[in-house]
């Protein structure tokens, strides 16, 4: 068997990947204290969940949010509004929960439990300590992102790539606005960086198996067997803290079984690892919650990003695959950048810009690219194939599950969606960026995203 490049660094790669983890800590420390107000995008529902389980209890859909996220929702404030609707002000925290916005209601309760039990756990430890339920949370969403700063700097290095391209493409990752947000605040999202390294890493590992010599069927195929109980492993793990972050390890999956070259290889063992994994991991879990949602129960908030599906909306829902309401651009300080008013700045936004334009350019290139593959390396077909479908692959499986239980489907794919799959796109670049020599671009591009991101709420 091929020995895995790169990781024969010892020391140095080690020193660098806890100073990725650092810098992701960092800015989440800077984030916290510099934006108190809740996020508009559903904060108050995770911090209620996270303290539900927290006191041993499990909510269920439609379960009215507790006096402490009530509180935290309208003593902290929301930054901005959602369509005009704001919570009480302070003064009125004690009042019914019918009095806040979508009828008290916690509407996010279908989410797996383990992010919220461990939110849970570091809020109460914050609360023993003197300081606030809400920022103990917060910090623990800061300490998952920083492990997946190292983790997708060690699978970086596996793809060969050196330890400045590495460091590059991981800096730019922690620097993503989505996935930087996602750091700072009560949202399960937290895992999207360890979801994506753990993407990467799979992938790698199915392009180091492909190319195996044919004269050891038997240990070929103990390897493909190993790899696949890591793909359930790894499905298992991250489906378990949110479902839609398997995206980006649904995807590599996907590549590995829909191409034959991969596919006869062994690429199918992994596919199948990958959906038993997801599916362990979804199908429980969400027949449980269902179970416990009251007969008839519909979201307030329903229709607020959705609409119900005709003959006539079906263009409409076609563009969310493949057209301008597709999420491939992965970010967009415009329409799609989730990130705190108090977080942001001209220079940010500016780098914003940079990252969705690269990302958009990513697809078509990799789209040309894979017509004419045989300019390409497996690693990199592997790659550009995953670029091209990730975004594709992500509207698919939110389309059908919001069509599945409302009938509905949403009139616009957010790229935050299809988020894990950004360390794959800076992968691709990074490989690009080795093959032209260009490796301290890679790290001067990465340095100026981190840069422009913990110096924004300081600008903003």
């Amino acid at each position: 068997m091929r020995r895995t490049p790169g990781l024969s660094g010892g020391a140095p790669l080690l020193a660098t990947a806890i100073a990725l983890a650092l810098a992701s800590l960092l800015w989440s420390l800077i984030a916290i204290h510099a934006s108190p107000q809740l996020s508009r995008y559903d904060e108050w529902t995770y911090i209620d969940y996270a303290d539900a389980i927290s006191h041993g209890r499990l909510p269920a859909p439609g379960d009215e949010l507790g006096e402490l996220a009530r509180t935290a929702w309208s003593c902290r404030g929301m930054e901005g509004d959602i369509r005009g609707v704001t919570p009480p002000p302070c003064d009125r925290a004690n009042e019914d929960a019918s009095q806040w916005p979508f009828r008290g209601e916690n509407y996010n309760a279908f989410h797996p439990p383990l992010y919220f039990a461990y939110a849970g756990a570091a809020g109460r430890i914050a609360t023993a300590l003197g300081a606030d339920f809400v920022d103990g949370a917060r910090l623990a969403s800061g300490l998952l992102a920083a492990m997946g700063a190292a983790a997708l700097f060690y699978a970086l290095i596996t793809w060969g790539i050196g330890r400045r391209l590495a460091a590059g493409a991981t800096l730019a990752a922690i620097s993503t606005p989505a996935l930087a947000q996602a750091s700072a605040i009560v949202h399960n999202d937290a895992v999207d960086l360890l979801a994506g390294a753990a993407a990467l890493y799979l992938a790698r590992r199915v392009c180091i198996l492909a190319a195996m010599d044919e004269d050891h069927p038997a240990e070929r195929h103990r390897a493909w067997r190993r790899l696949g109980r890591a793909a359930f492993g790894l499905s298992l793990a991250i489906g378990s803290v949110r479902t839609i972050s398997l995206v980006a390890l649904i995807t590599v999956g996907a590549v590995a079984v829909l191409v034959p070259a991969w596919r006869r290889r062994g690429g199918a063992m992994v596919a199948g690892g990958v959906a038993a994994g997801a599916a362990l991991a979804y199908l429980p879990w969400t027949a449980l919650q269902r179970a416990r949602t009251p007969d008839g129960y519909v979201p307030d908030i329903s229709g607020l990003s959705t609409e119900p599906l005709s003959a006539g909306q079906i263009p409409h829902l076609l563009t969310t695959f493949v057209g301008a309401r597709a999420p491939y651009g992965l970010t967009s300080p415009r329409t799609d950048y989730y990130l705190h008013p108090d977080l942001s700045s001209p220079v940010l936004q500016g780098w914003a810009w940079v990252l969705m334009i690269a990302c958009y350019a990513a697809a078509i290139i990799s789209l040309l690219l894979l017509l004419r593959r045989r300019e390409m390396s497996p690693a990199a077909r592997f790659i550009g194939a995953v670029i091209l479908l990730g975004p594709l692959i992500t509207s698919g499986i939110v389309q059908g599950r919001e069509l599945a239980t409302s009938g509905s489907f949403f009139r616009m794919l957010s790229g935050r969606y299809a988020i894990t799959l950004a360390p794959l796109y800076y992968a691709g670049f990074a490989l690009v960026a080795r093959k032209y020599h260009a490796k301290w671009v890679g790290l001067t591009c990465g340095l100026a995203g981190y840069l422009a991101l913990v110096s924004a709420p300081f600008l903003s």
